[in-house]
């Protein structure tokens, strides 16, 4: 119970942190800079403001990645300290969850092998424009390149949609988000936005292995790092089931959710 005290507390403050994606202003990176300092990391940041740090040695390297930026439709006068209703966080968790999960994972460090964490400065910018969208990412992508980094896994840490009403490609994402998901999902984690058979294939074994019905395996891509971060490795998104509009406040996920994300995540 004290340990999801703990886990409830890093989020609401990871959450009433704001960062502007486009501006890259905002207090969200000095504040993950010095919790990752307190857990014992060693942090950097690349000459665009990405946060790096990495425990561990030898194999396998698993990366994973975060973004630190909120949709730029949210003013930092929408973001409140998280609240616990209850069992229920509300606030703005988009991606303040993925932040926290990735905080987590680099606190504790791999069971085996190395691991990297980074924190991206900008992944929510100009949807329309796939040269501007997850613009982090694809920096991180030429760093690790000229560094001759090799990760043998990427997973991208961030929230995600109950189960869709219609498949992905006959969604209308203009409707309101009752009209788009199953309100009722009791699933409390997806992995999705794989994109090449590689990344699928290693998916699908850690959700086998997991053996639960709580994480489950979905055919979703779409806007987000992992699509970007296939270009070094076998790549998926992975995050807990949040209900509400992305682009609003008052987004809301139970606790559980963020329980069940911590403990798959760390069989990687």
């Amino acid at each position: 119970m004290r340990h999801m005290e703990n886990v409830a507390k890093l989020l609401s403050e990871v959450e009433r942190r704001y960062l502007n994606g486009e501006t890259l202003r905002g207090l969200r990176p000095a504040f993950i800079m010095q919790k990752l300092r307190s857990f014992g990391c060693k942090p950097t940041r690349d000459s665009s403001g990405n946060i790096w740090a990495e425990r561990g040695s030898g194999k396998p390297l698993v990366v994973f990645s975060s973004h630190m930026d909120v949709d730029p439709r949210i003013k930092e006068s929408d973001l409140q300290e998280s609240r616990i209703d209850g069992k229920v966080a509300i606030g703005i968790l988009d991606n303040a969850i993925g932040c926290t999960l990735n905080l987590l994972l680099a606190k504790q460090g791999p069971k085996r092998g190395r691991a990297i964490y980074i924190f991206t400065m900008s992944e929510e910018i100009r949807r329309d424009n796939p040269e501007l969208f997850a613009k982090s990412a694809r920096e991180v992508v030429k760093v690790m390149k000229r560094r001759r980094i090799k990760p043998d896994l990427c997973v991208t840490i961030d929230v995600t949609y109950p189960a869709l009403r219609f498949p992905h490609h006959k969604t209308d994402w203009s409707l309101e988000h009752h009209e788009i998901v199953h309100l009722s999902d009791r699933t409390h984690c997806y992995l999705d936005g794989y994109v090449t058979p590689a990344s699928k294939r290693k998916g699908a074994a850690l959700v086998r292995k997991f053996g639960s019905e709580k994480v489950k395996m979905r055919n979703l891509p779409g806007h987000d790092e992992a699509a970007v971060y296939k270009a070094l490795a076998p790549s998926f998104a992975f995050g807990p089931v949040v209900f509400g509009s992305f682009d609003r406040p008052n987004q809301s996920m139970p606790i559980s959710h963020i329980k069940t994300a911590l403990r798959f995540l760390r069989t990687m």
